[in-house]
C-alpha cells in the first residue's frame, strides 16, 4: 500500500468516528453524556444490585452511540455506581441518588474539564493522528544523530518492557512508547508541539483512558505497537519522509481500531 493510500484510508476511518456519530455525540462531553446517563437510570427506578437494560436500549433512550454510551458507563463504573460483567450485563451497584453528579459544563469550563479527567479516547486518537503523522515525516528530513540515538534507546526500552510485562506490568511500556513519540516530536524545535502531543498522550493515564486501555492491553496488543514503532524508527533512519509519515499514519490506525473493539462500531 503505497504513502498516499494508508493516508486516503486513515483519514476516512478517523473521520466516520466523527461524522457518523449522532449530533448529541458531538455536542456533549463524554462526562456531560455519563451524568445524563446516571440521571436516566435513576428515573427508571432500578434497584441496587439488579441488571441495566441493554447498551442497545440505553444508547437508544438517550439518542447517542453506543461507543459514546460505553465511554459513559466507564465514568460510572469509575464512581462505583455500575459494574459491568462482560458476557452478562451491566449491573447498579450503588444508588444513584448517593452519587455526587458530575456538573454541567458550560463552553468556557471546556479546558477544566480536559485537565481534570481528559477528553473522550476517541478524540484523542483522531488528533494524534492529524498531528503525529506531519511529526514523523519532517523527523525524517531534520532528525540529528543524537535524536535518533534517543529513539533507537526508546525501542530498546520499549522491547525490554515488552519481555518483562508479565512481571512488571504496562506502565514501563508505555512509558516508554511516551518517550518515543516525545523525542520524535523534539525535532521539531517547537515546546509548544512537543508539549501539545505529550498531553495528549497522557490522556490514557486518565481515568476513563486507563479502564479502556486495561481492556485490551495485552501481550499481543503490544507486540503490534511495539513492531509499528519500530516501523516509524526505521523510515526516520533512512530518512524517508513518505514512509515514515504512512508508517505512523498506520500505527495510530491501528490503535485507534483496537480502540473501537472494545467501545463498539458507532
Amino acid at each position: 500500500m503505497t504513502a498516499h493510500s494508508v493516508l486516503k484510508v486513515g483519514v476516512a476511518f478517523m473521520q466516520k468516528a466523527v461524522t457518523t456519530a449522532p449530533v448529541l455525540d458531538r455536542a456533549r462531553s463524554y462526562m456531560h453524556i455519563a451524568e445524563v446517563l446516571r440521571q436516566e437510570i435513576h428515573r427508571m427506578d432500578v434497584p441496587v444490585g439488579a441488571r441495566l437494560p441493554s447498551e442497545r436500549e440505553l444508547a437508544q433512550r438517550l439518542q447517542i452511540s453506543r461507543p459514546s454510551l460505553r465511554e459513559a458507563l466507564i465514568v460510572l463504573e469509575l464512581q462505583g455506581e455500575i459494574e459491568i460483567r462482560v458476557g452478562s450485563g451491566i449491573y447498579l451497584t450503588r444508588d444513584a441518588l448517593q452519587i455526587v453528579p458530575v456538573p454541567e459544563l458550560q463552553a468556557d469550563d471546556v479546558a477544566s474539564e480536559a485537565s481534570l479527567m481528559g477528553y473522550s479516547p476517541r478524540e484523542v486518537n483522531q488528533t494524534r493522528f492529524f498531528l503525529e503523522s506531519g511529526v514523523a515525516a519532517h523527523a525524517a528530513r531534520f532528525i540529528t544523530h543524537k535524536q535518533l540515538k534517543a529513539l533507537s534507546a526508546s525501542m530498546a526500552t520499549m522491547r525490554k518492557a515488552l519481555d518483562l510485562r508479565g512481571h512488571s506490568g504496562d506502565k514501563p511500556l508505555a512509558d516508554a512508547d511516551r518517550q518515543f513519540h516525545a523525542t520524535l516530536a523534539s525535532t521539531t524545535d517547537n515546546r509548544l508541539l512537543v508539549q501539545t502531543i505529550e498531553d495528549l498522550f497522557d490522556q490514557r493515564y486518565t481515568p476513563i483512558g486507563g479502564s479502556m486501555h486495561r481492556l485490551f492491553d495485552n501481550q499481543l496488543v503490544w507486540q503490534s505497537a511495539v513492531d509499528e514503532h519500530q516501523a516509524v524508527y526505521d523510515a526516520v533512519a533512512d530518512r524517508d519522509p513518505l514512509q515514515a509519515q504512512a508508517a505512523m499514519q498506520r500505527h495510530l490506525t491501528r490503535a485507534h481500531a483496537r480502540l473501537m473493539a472494545v467501545i463498539g462500531p458507532h
